[in-house]
């Protein structure tokens, strides 16, 4: 029983590690994307 509780744990700390690293990985290049943008459009003015 706690072996199967302790394997039921970790699956859902790696299903957490999974969907956060995914978001992240999506974000943050769109982020830094857009800072990119603005320090350019400050830039041209």
């Amino acid at each position: 029983m706690d072996s199967e509780l302790v394997q039921f744990v970790l699956a859902l700390i790696l299903f957490a590690v999974i969907l956060i690293g995914s978001y992240w990985f999506v974000y943050a290049p769109s982020r830094r994307n857009v800072q990119r943008d603005n320090d350019q459009r400050r830039s041209r003015r």
